[in-house]
């Protein structure tokens, strides 16, 4: 096994967290202290398999001013682009962290508030997201996928949803030529199309 230890002010100048990493042959375990005075006080623990572990990092994924904890990883099995990001938000007592938010395939935009990503499925046959951080909460704001003719398979139009398309409830927001200049620059973007080479 090894062991990382790393006590600093990483979330604040105010407090100095612990943190630990473990790394096994099977899995990862990440744990967070604050120090209060002479104690620390366990705040939050990640487990993870170390087969999908990518990285951690520390920086403000809401932008909300404050350093929050996220931990990267990337599928074992499966057919398609499927990078996750498990986002734990840092919480306005300078202590403790939100629970876990878990997003696939995901674009950060702290000056906006806004993920933007791609769901997870086939090039060209997969939907983007859009979600707004509310608080410590987040909303989901809109879908966008493709609306195929079968009649004209070339043709096809981009969909705005409040849903995505197999939800059964689905309201098509806007229908447009192609898609909004936001999402063509996310991470994943040339998947969502198609375009892979």
């Amino acid at each position: 096994m090894g062991v990382e230890i790393d006590l600093q002010y990483h979330f604040t100048d105010k407090k100095p967290h612990l943190l630990i990493r473990r790394l096994t042959p099977q899995d990862v375990y990440i744990d967070i202290y604050a120090k209060n005075d002479d104690a620390f006080q366990r705040v939050l623990s990640h487990e993870q398999w170390i087969f999908t572990y990518v990285n951690d990092t520390i920086r403000d994924i809401n932008g909300d001013n404050r350093r929050d904890f996220v931990v990267n990883g990337y599928g074992s099995s499966g057919c398609c682009l499927k990078a996750f990001s498990d986002v734990y938000l840092f919480n306005d007592d300078e202590t403790t962290f939100t629970d876990g938010f878990e997003f696939i395939n995901p674009t950060f935009s702290p000056a906006e508030h806004i993920i933007r990503g791609v769901c997870y499925g086939h090039p060209g046959e997969t939907e983007l997201y859009k979600y707004k951080w509310n608080g410590m909460q987040v909303d989901t704001i809109e879908y966008v996928f493709f609306e195929k003719d079968i009649l004209n398979p070339e043709i096809r139009k981009v969909i705005i949803s409040n849903n995505l398309p197999y939800s059964g409830n689905q309201n098509v927001l806007k229908r447009l030529n192609d898609v909004p200049e936001e999402y063509k620059e996310i991470v994943g973007y040339d998947w969502f199309m198609g375009d892979i080479r």
